[in-house]
């Protein structure tokens, strides 16, 4: 699933996409007096977001096939994928004005390393091991990245 096709399948995506006749549209709508939206909302949607595309690169590399040619873009680790850079950037405002951050990095943390495991077993074909980590461990981590995520952006 490309970036797009994920965008098209989120429902409040409409409202914040620039008006494309207007010269000059920003690329995020601005919102306006009755908009509950806060920037620190919108700084979270963005950290949905890129969850949620480094989730789909890291399904592309499960189905990559040894054989086949097609190059794809390499899986960033923790430190240099685009949450992992909103999380350090994050961190000196947010580390002890909400305790779920703190719990929000480690959490991050543990879904890229057990990914990256999931992979190296799936490589070598081991993949009982591989789909057992994946369907366990790994998916409760990412459903808790993702909640602790949404968590913060109602607050």
């Amino acid at each position: 699933m490309r970036f797009q096709q994920l965008l098209q399948r989120l429902p409040w995506l409409p409202s914040f996409m620039p008006n494309r006749s207007a010269p000059g549209a920003s690329r995020l709508s601005t919102p306006g007096p009755t908009t509950p939206w806060r920037p620190e909302r919108l700084d979270t949607q963005a950290a949905i977001i890129h969850h949620l595309e480094w989730c789909v690169l890291f399904n592309e590399h499960l189905a990559v096939d040894s054989t086949q040619t097609h190059p794809i873009r390499p899986l960033p680790d923790a430190h240099h994928c685009d949450l992992g850079q909103w999380l350090a950037r994050m961190h000196p405002r947010m580390a002890d004005r909400d305790p779920r951050f703190l719990d929000l990095q480690q959490e991050h943390r543990r879904l890229h390393s057990m990914a990256f495991q999931a992979l190296a077993l799936a490589r070598n074909n081991s993949m009982a091991r591989a789909s057992t980590l994946l369907n366990t461990d790994f998916e409760r981590s990412r459903a808790k990245v993702l909640r602790l995520l949404r968590e913060m952006q109602k607050d």
